[in-house]
């Protein structure tokens, strides 16, 4: 059963994947562009400045597949879910995120070994290599981003 929710998960990532780089490949006139939705994400109510750079902070991390101090076998060619524990350094706040991380060369092998033609993607980072400096400060980058932007859900009155 947990194998055949990582295919599935797989499968979303790899064809949101694939909406990304056709979209990405179409040239598209600038004025046609919609102004992007972001989720609203399960962050704790911002009780400080937004703006604080030191809000989140990165608990724990862990690759599915691999050691992310080691890196996977071949740092051009990997593509795995990558756990990602958060805090919120002024309400103390928790909670673990998780995103797909891969280079081209590594997606294009996972679709080609599962016989895919397409794949999506929703919480997907691409890069050139592996760098696990790197990785890290772009998803932090991006979660404050988002954090940002996203206020708290409303609460149900009914659930009390």
């Amino acid at each position: 059963m947990d194998h055949s929710l990582g295919t599935i998960v797989l499968v979303a990532g790899g064809i949101g994947l694939l909406v990304v780089l056709r979209r990405l490949s179409r040239p598209v006139d600038a004025a046609t562009l919609a102004a992007p939705t972001v989720p609203t994400l399960p962050f704790p109510a911002a009780e400080e400045p937004a703006n604080d750079p030191d809000r989140l902070r990165i608990r724990n991390h862990y690759f599915r597949s691999f050691d992310s101090d080691t890196g996977p076998p071949d740092p051009e060619c990997f593509y795995d879910e990558l756990f990602v524990e958060l805090e919120d350094t002024h309400t103390g706040g928790s909670w673990t995120v998780s995103y797909f991380v891969g280079t081209p060369g590594g997606i294009a092998q996972v679709m080609r070994e599962e016989g895919w033609d397409e794949m999506f993607g929703i919480d997907l980072l691409i890069v050139r290599r592996f760098d696990l400096e790197l990785i890290l400060k772009s998803l932090l980058t991006r979660l404050e981003e988002q954090y940002e932007i996203a206020p708290e859900a409303p609460r149900d009155p009914h659930l009390g």
